[in-house]
């Protein structure tokens, strides 16, 4: 049955189990909101309660740190019960009047705190995915459900005593799609003196509500049609998220977006220095004193990307200044050394022209995604957008989501397009943020604040204004 006030839910448990294996202590009463944070480049899920003790829980119990917090919210618009288990990491924000007491209690997954007390030392190899769930299942002895899947390349890691979250961040960051188009091909480029490379690269690693996750960016944007989507990946897609003038009332009020905002879409000072539309790579190969420069252009790979929008081609810049995407504006200086892992007599490089017969498997692919994923990473927030709607505790970092902006133009105009075509369409969900907050309004108020991005422009089934074709 569908609730009258879609944000309405109940706080129905909130427990504290004391360090030591005593009784639980029930706090359900003392909760003023509770906030639930998820995000697409973070490894571990967070919370925050705001208490307001007048029982003395917080010297009686006494909260110390790394107590376990059981907490159970039920959403009354979609009748279901959202539970989530936590470790208390900090108690901050103490303010004391008279008999009462608010502070705010910082929660964490308990993996948090057992990366920060491990260090790895064991050498690693294998496929990034291997890697990933070898350091979860073995390392830090997870028993959450693993969501991946496997990239192109064999790696070798030597730990050098890195936390296990560090070491998946390195090796998402090296990490090529299995589906992507890495070769060196001919390039439109105008710079002659280096060669040209092309490609894309970059996985996320991040932890949701479903457990963990290990996926391409690629794969993430990929729809059915595409040929970079990954058979491991059965994407969510919520919506339609709708936005309604004030005046509208027909439709599921608890699909509605309740506020919408954009951050800034256009930095391209920004964007030349960090390399997103251009980079030159030089490499210096130590082992055979090797030198060779390579220039890698997004724009040369951008068609055979997945992407979100309805944008067939790419808009870098303005264009009357399209030239500027001709050169490079990054230089990365990179060593590079295919022999590090190899004992054999002939070379150990897996690239034709180094004459290879039996190259090394665990070869150095730096050229592949050193700019690729760095490029592939910035693409992704050309549009950014924050939207908040009624509590749905089932969305997650992760899922996509395809929400309709209301037309700003003029009433006119408007009635013959009433979505802003620009804007609207799919996202990816970068952060999700579940916000309950039990003095709201008399059934409390169950808020879901989503941060998206997304790579390109407009819909899906309609042509982008930013496109180029």
């Amino acid at each position: 049955m569908k609730a009258s006030n879609p944000t309405d839910f109940v706080l129905t448990k909130v427990l504290i189990y004391p360090n030591g294996g005593a009784k639980p202590k029930p706090i359900t009463g003392l909760v003023n909101s509770f906030e639930y944070v998820e995000n697409i480049t973070h490894p571990f899920v967070s919370a925050k309660l705001e208490v307001v003790d007048s029982a003395g829980v917080l010297n009686s119990l006494p909260i110390q740190g790394g107590e376990k917090v059981e907490i159970e919210c039920e959403s009354t618009a979609f009748e279901e019960k959202f539970r989530y288990v936590f470790t208390v990491w900090t108690v901050q924000n103490r303010f004391a009047r008279q008999q009462k007491q608010s502070y705010n209690i910082g929660l964490v997954s308990s993996e948090a705190l057992i990366n920060e007390v491990t260090r790895v030392t064991k050498p690693l190899s294998g496929n990034p995915e291997s890697i990933v769930i070898d350091l979860l299942r073995n390392i830090l002895k997870s028993d959450k459900d693993v969501f991946s899947e496997a990239s192109k390349f064999e790696t070798k890691v030597l730990p050098n005593r890195k936390r296990p979250f560090d070491l998946i961040s390195d090796v998402s960051l090296k990490s090529v799609s299995p589906q992507s188009d890495y070769k060196s091909n001919n390039s439109s480029n105008t710079n002659q003196t280096a060669q040209q490379v092309k490609g894309t690269a970059g996985f996320f690693f991040w932890e949701s509500k479903r457990g963990y996750n290990f996926y391409s960016v690629d794969s993430l944007c990929a729809d059915e049609k595409s040929n970079l989507k990954s058979d491991k990946l059965d994407p969510i897609i919520w919506g339609e998220y709708v936005e309604r003038l004030g005046n509208q009332e027909e439709g599921d009020n608890r699909f509605q977006i309740l506020e919408s905002n954009f951050e800034s879409e256009i930095n391209l000072l920004s964007s030349l220095r960090k390399g997103k539309y251009s980079s030159m790579m030089v490499f210096f190969n130590h082992s055979t004193g090797q030198y060779e420069e390579y220039v890698y252009r997004i724009k040369d790979s951008y068609d055979n990307m997945a992407h979100l929008g309805g944008q067939e081609g790419i808009t870098l810049i303005p264009s009357n200044q399209i030239e500027l995407s001709d050169y490079p504006s990054r230089i990365m200086s990179i060593f590079l050394d295919h022999e590090s892992w190899y004992n054999e007599s002939t070379p150990a490089s897996p690239e034709p022209k180094d004459g290879g017969t039996s190259p090394t498997k665990f070869a150095d692919w730096q050229k592949f995604y050193a700019a690729q994923s760095l490029a592939r990473y910035q693409l992704l927030q050309n549009q950014l957008c924050t939207i908040v709607i009624p509590g749905n505790g089932n969305i997650c970092a992760g899922d996509r989501i395809d929400i309709r902006l209301v037309n700003k133009v003029p009433t006119v105009l408007g009635r013959k397009e009433p979505f802003d075509t620009e804007s609207s369409g799919i996202y990816l969900i970068n952060e999700v943020s579940h916000v309950y907050d039990t003095v709201g309004g008399p059934g409390g108020k169950f808020l879901t604040t989503l941060r998206l991005m997304r790579d390109s422009y407009g819909m899906k089934d309609r042509p982008s204004n930013h496109g180029t074709k």
